[in-house]
C-alpha cells in the first residue's frame, strides 16, 4: 500500500464539494466506483446521502472563512488483485485507521475506492474542520504517520509490502516510482524513469564534473533530459512531458544540493537548447520502446509505429487505442497470432516485477469489444 497526500494546488480554490462528487463519480477514463461511504455526517452514510452530507460538511467549513485549505485529500494505492481480498468492511477499517492516526477520527469525510484494469485505489476526503470544536487539524510530519499505518495494515490484512522512506532501509535508486510503474502497466512501453536509470551512472559522473548550470544542462541533454522547477523542487523532464523528481536520480541531484553547487536555478536556464543543437548533442534519445523484448517484437512494433503515423486528428476509439502499445496488441491478438505470443511474453516478464499486473479478464473484454466493432472488422491487420 502506498498512501499519498494530495496537496492543494497554489491558486486553486479549496472545493470540498467538487472533490466529494469526484470520488462518488469515479470520473477518470476507464475507472468505476467500487465502494463508497460517508463518515460522521447526520445526513447518512451511503452514496444516496451524498448531496445532503456535502451541504452539512460545507456548513461546518463556512465557520472558518479565513482558512484557505480545509481539506485533507488522501489516496491509498493497492497492488493489482488486492481488491478481491478486501471486503468493504476491511476497506472501511483501513480508512478508519488512517483517520485515527492523522487526528481525523471524529471528522466528517467522504471515502470511496476506484477500480480499473491496472489500478485499485482509495480516495479519502477529510474535512479538516472538526464538526463540534471547529478546530482545524493539520497533521505534523504526516508522511511518517501514513507509512506507519500502511505497514500495519499490510501485515494485518496480508497485503504486499511497499516499504516507504521511513522504514529504515536504504532507498533503492533503481526502483521505479509509482507513476512510472503505472505508465508501464498501462502502456507496456518503457517509461522515462527507466530510460534515465539505465544511464544513471554515466549521468552522475557527468554531473559530478559539471561546474555550473549550463554544463549540467548539457550533460542531461545528452540523454534527452531537461530540468524544470516544480513546486518547491526540481524535476527531470522528458520530451513527451513525463517527469521524475531530480532526487530520484540521486540525493545529490535534489534542488537544494544542486543550488548549493551552482547557485539559484532560474527558469530561463531550465529551457531546452534550440532544437538543432539539442539534437546534435543527444546521444541517448528517449523514444517509444516496447518494455518486453521477443523475437517477434520488431515486426509488430514497426506495424504499430506506422499506424501511429497515420492517425487522424480526431481519432475514433480504435485510433485512440493505437496510441497505446498494450491496446494495440490486445486488438491484434484476434487476427494475428504473433500478437498473442507477445502478450504472453509481456505476461511472463511483468510477473517478474511484483508491482505489475498481468492480462486479466477486463483486458480480454476490451480486446473483444474493439475487434467486434464493424470498424475494427473492416480495418483488421493488412500487412
Amino acid at each position: 500500500m502506498i498512501a499519498t497526500k494530495i496537496g492543494k494546488k497554489s491558486g486553486v480554490p479549496d472545493n470540498y464539494t467538487r472533490l466529494g462528487e469526484y470520488i462518488a463519480a469515479a470520473e477518470e477514463k476507464g475507472e468505476k466506483l467500487h465502494q463508497f461511504w460517508i463518515r460522521n455526517c447526520d445526513a447518512g452514510t451511503n452514496i444516496e446521502d451524498l448531496d445532503l452530507a456535502l451541504l452539512e460538511i460545507e456548513a461546518v467549513r463556512r465557520q472558518k472563512p479565513d482558512i484557505a485549505d480545509k481539506t485533507y485529500h488522501l489516496v491509498v494505492s493497492f497492488r493489482p488483485g488486492e481488491q478481491d481480498r478486501l471486503t468493504k468492511t476491511d476497506l472501511m477499517a483501513i480508512e478508519a485507521e488512517y483517520a485515527k492516526a492523522l487526528g481525523y477520527g471524529d471528522h466528517q469525510r467522504v471515502a470511496g475506492t476506484h477500480i480499473n484494469t491496472d489500478n485499485f485505489h482509495m480516495h479519502i476526503a477529510f474535512n479538516k474542520v472538526h464538526p463540534e470544536t471547529l478546530k482545524v487539524v493539520t497533521p505534523h510530519r504526516d508522511f511518517k504517520i501514513l507509512a506507519k499505518v500502511s505497514r500495519e495494515m499490510e501485515k494485518k490484512y496480508g497485503l504486499a509490502i511497499d516499504p516507504g522512506m521511513t522504514d529504515g532501509k536504504e532507498r533503492d535508486p533503481y526502483k521505479l516510482s509509482p507513476a512510472a510503474r503505472n505508465y508501464e502497466a498501462h502502456t507496456w512501453q518503457e517509461s522515462f524513469q527507466r530510460h534515465v536509470l539505465k544511464h544513471r551512472e554515466e549521468i552522475l559522473v557527468g554531473l559530478t564534473k559539471a561546474k555550473n548550470w549550463q554544463e549540467a544542462q548539457e550533460v542531461l541533454a545528452e540523454y534527452d533530459i531537461s530540468l524544470k522547477l516544480r513546486g518547491n523542487g526540481m524535476v527531470l523532464m522528458s520530451p513527451d512531458g513525463q517527469a521524475i523528481k531530480a532526487s530520484q536520480l540521486d540525493r545529490s541531484c535534489s534542488k537544494m544540493k544542486l543550488e548549493e553547487r551552482f547557485g539559484m536555478f532560474k527558469a530561463q536556464q531550465g529551457k531546452r537548447p534550440r532544437k538543432g543543437s539539442h539534437q546534435a548533442r543527444t546521444r541517448h534519445r528517449y523514444k517509444l520502446r516496447p518494455l518486453a523484448r521477443h523475437r517477434n517484437t520488431p515486426a509488430l512494433w514497426r506495424r504499430y509505429l506506422n499506424k501511429r503515423k497515420i492517425l487522424p486528428r480526431q481519432p475514433s476509439l480504435r485510433a485512440r487505442a493505437l496510441r497505446n502499445w498494450k491496446m494495440f496488441l490486445l486488438m491484434e491478438a484476434y487476427p494475428d497470432p504473433l500478437a498473442m505470443v507477445l502478450i504472453m511474453a509481456h505476461r511472463e516478464m511483468l510477473a517478474i516485477f511484483s508491482y505489475s499486473p498481468t492480462i486479466d479478464q477486463a483486458d480480454s473484454v476490451k480486446a473483444a469489444k474493439l475487434n467486434r466493432s464493424p470498424e475494427s472488422r473492416s480495418q483488421n491487420i493488412r500487412t
